[in-house]
This record gives structure tokens, sequence and C-alpha cells, in this order.
């Protein structure tokens, strides 16, 4: 991979875009092979492969790959900076797979802290308005403190145990770890998915990001959360302790009331990063209750989730640069002049809120039964989410596609088959999937 990288520069810079496009689509292809991996995944050295991180290595890639693609008109044809960008995508790339391949404790939080610079820089770089500085300073701030107590929590483990190989800890460490141990190694992932409570950072940095830092914050950045509560749950015995009941009432309240501030949004940025706070509570709640169908619908959640809000962001971004707003309330009557884009609208809409043909519906009931089956008593939280869910998703897509036509909007030109393809390729995968959803079950025993 780094020879390729290399390659690249030295290519010449008029292909530079169009090699590195490629060259990410060929690798997520290679990376399907990797799918029917063991079960017990491959060694090698500081690097563990197995079921769990393949299929979030293939996501990265993916989305990496999308990523160029989205940012054809406003980087690209505008020729606004195209190399750096190309090297802070290929870069964020790069790190986040390292992330899900490290098996080292210590390697593991540093590409975890590392993947905030690149992300940093899209935001400062290509941002939209002035507001981007303070949208990286929350970044900053929120995930560099939460990820101090991490960082001395790893170092007294590695101290105490003598080693910070992950494999080593899982066989030497037995017993459960008290409620400082817990809030300590967690905290860091809490803010990074985002739980609700640490969850400020995300609607800002989504909104002044560009379009390429939007789907990489929402597909694979929350990812890297998701992944390290999974991995240090199993790792660290957490489970058993009795702060858990606490965490999955915030997940579950969180999501609640994060999709009822999504029915009353307006801007269209706002309302797809809210809606992920939901999912992803929804995701939590379900690696927390500690069953087996919980953590399939988990892993499954987060796949979908990351392919759903990624396209979601490039449907909102392709009406901004036709209509130059994000507001819901300057949109109205698409269906009217470009019905292919509002029936691939409607496509990621019903995904996002969980319906058939798509791999989300599977996941959603996944997880519903693991929180069914924790406590009765969630069954509020997750009736409220279901229809809230069904709710902002319906809302967006009626205010965007129906109604009356807007004055301004008949001046719009056609989409470009570029922009049908980035959808395309969004929805693609996730129609796909399902017919090999079984994959899920095999990751763990």
């Amino acid at each position: 991979m780094l020879m390729s990288m290399l390659m690249l520069f030295f290519l010449g810079k008029k292909m530079n875009w169009e090699f590195c496009l490629w060259f990410m689509m060929i690798f997520s292809f290679m990376m399907l092979k990797y799918l029917n991996i063991d079960i017990s995944g491959i060694s090698e050295f500081y690097f563990v492969f197995d079921k769990m991180s393949s299929i979030l290595v293939l996501l990265s890639f993916w989305t990496s790959s999308l990523m160029l693609l989205s940012s054809y008109k406003s980087v690209k044809m505008l020729n606004n900076k195209t190399d750096y960008f190309v090297f802070c995508v290929l870069l964020l790339c790069f790190v986040i797979i390292f992330f899900f391949l490290v098996e080292n404790l210590m390697m593991f939080y540093l590409f975890f802290e590392v993947s905030l610079i690149p992300t940093l820089m899209l935001i400062l770089s290509w941002g939209y308005q002035p507001e981007r500085l303070q949208a990286g300073m929350y970044m900053m701030l929120y995930t560099v403190s939460a990820s101090l107590p991490l960082l001395l929590c790893l170092l007294l483990f590695g101290y105490q145990e003598g080693t910070y190989s992950m494999d080593m800890i899982k066989l030497l460490f037995m017993n459960s770890v008290s409620v400082y141990w817990v809030f300590g190694l967690l905290l860091a992932f809490l803010v990074k998915l985002p739980l609700y409570f640490f969850h400020l950072w995300l609607p800002k940095a989504h909104v002044e990001a560009p379009i390429s830092g939007s789907m990489i914050l929402a597909s694979v950045l929350l990812k890297l959360g998701g992944y390290g509560v999974m991995r240090f749950v199993g790792l660290f015995k957490i489970l058993g302790n009795s702060f858990m009941v606490l965490l999955v009432g915030v997940c579950l309240w969180g999501g609640m009331l994060t999709s009822m501030i999504c029915v009353g949004q307006s801007d269209m940025k706002s309302l797809i990063a809210y809606s992920s706070i939901g999912h992803m509570g929804m995701m939590l709640a379900g690696v927390i209750s500690g069953f087996i169908v919980g953590w399939e619908g988990a892993i499954l959640m987060m796949v979908c989730h990351g392919l759903c809000s990624s396209g979601l962001f490039c449907m909102g971004n392709l009406i901004y640069e036709k209509i130059n707003s994000r507001s819901l309330f300057l949109c109205g009557g698409m269906i009217n002049y470009n019905p292919m884009m509002s029936l691939l609208m409607f496509l990621l809409c019903i995904c996002n809120m969980g319906a058939p043909p798509f791999i989300s519906l599977v996941s959603e009931i996944m997880l519903y039964i693991s929180i069914y089956m924790y406590s009765f008593f969630l069954l509020f939280f997750v009736l409220m989410m279901v229809f809230l869910g069904g709710l902002y998703n319906l809302i967006f897509y009626v205010s965007v596609v129906h109604g009356q036509v807007m004055s301004f909007i008949k001046v719009i030109s056609a989409n470009k088959s570029n922009e049908y393809l980035l959808l395309v390729l969004h929805i693609f995968p996730l129609l796909l999937f399902i017919l090999n959803v079984g994959y899920i079950s095999k990751i763990y025993f």
C-alpha cells in the first residue's frame, strides 16, 4: 500500500486524482477476499486481522474512494489544493486502517489520536464557513481531553501486567475492573462514538466540514469509537460492571432525545448528524446488552450506518451545490425536475429509518431483540426511536422532494453522471450485502 502511495506522487500531477480513486476502488475489491477469513484471524507481528476488523477496513477503503469522487466538483474542478487534498485523504485512510489492524495497546491509542490530524486538516482547509475554526477546536478539545484518561489507564495497565499485547492481556487478565477503570478506558470511545452528553462536537464538525470530511466522519471515524468499545469490553471483562446499566439508559434516552431534535431541524447536515447519534446510541446499547445477537447487530449497524449516513451527506451536498443553501424551507418539488435524484434520496431515507430491503432492517431488528432481552422496560425507548426514526426521515424526504417548486430552483442544471454514480455506489452495497448477511454470524463463536 505504501509503494502504491509513493507511486501516485511520482506518476505526474495531472493523473493523481484518477489514479488515487482507482487505487482505492481496486483495494476495496481486493479486500472482499478477506471477508471469508477464519474466525481466529491472521496474526502477524504487531497486526491482527480478524472478521471484525476486515469488514471495517473494507468500509474505510470504500468510503475513501467515494470521498474523492464526491469532491470532484469542489476540489478537482476548481483546482482547490488538489494534491494536498489527495494526500490528506490517503493519510487518513492509512491511519484508520492501521488502527483497525494493530494489536498493541499503545499503537492502538496512537493511531486513534493521529486520525484527528488529517480530519482537522480537511475541516480547516476545505470547510465552508469561518465557524470551521470553532468546530475544529471543539472536536480537538472534546476528543483529546477525553483520550487522556485512556492513555493513563493503558500505561498503568501495561506497567501492572507487563505487556501491551491484546492477546496476552486476554489470557493474563481474569478479574473484572472497577467503575473508575471502566470510565477511564471507555470515555475516549464514547466521545468518538459519540454518546449523548459528549456529542456537542459532532453536529458542529459535520456542518462546517466539506462533503469529504462529513463522509469520513460519519462513515469511519464514528466507527473507531464503536470498534474500540467492542475490543475493550471483551478484553477487560467490563460487561459485568454495574456502571453499564446506567450507560444503557443514557444510550437509549439520548438516542430518543436526538431523534426528537432531528424532527425539528431545518438544516440538512444537522439533521443527518443528529440521526447518527441516535443510531450509534442504539448500537452501543446492543453491545452492552452482552448478547451475541446484540454484538452481531452492532457490527451490522456500523457497516450500514457508515454507507447510509455517508450517502445522505452526499445527497445534502448535491442539493447545497445546486441551491447554495442547506435549509429545508428553501427546498421543494424536486421530483418535478429531477425524478432520478428523488428516487435515490428515497432509497437512502428508507435505509436510514431501517426499512426493507436494506440490511439496516436486519441490524435494527437484532439490536431491538438484544435490548428487549436485556430489560423489558427498555421497549418503550425502542418503540419511540422506531417511530421518530421514521418521522424525521419522512419529513426530510417530503420537504425536499414534494411540495411547491421554488422559483429559483428552475435554473438548476441537470445532474452529471458522476453524481449519480456516487449515490448508487452508496446504495448498491447496502442492497447486495443482504445476500451475505450470514457473514455476521461467523464473527463470534
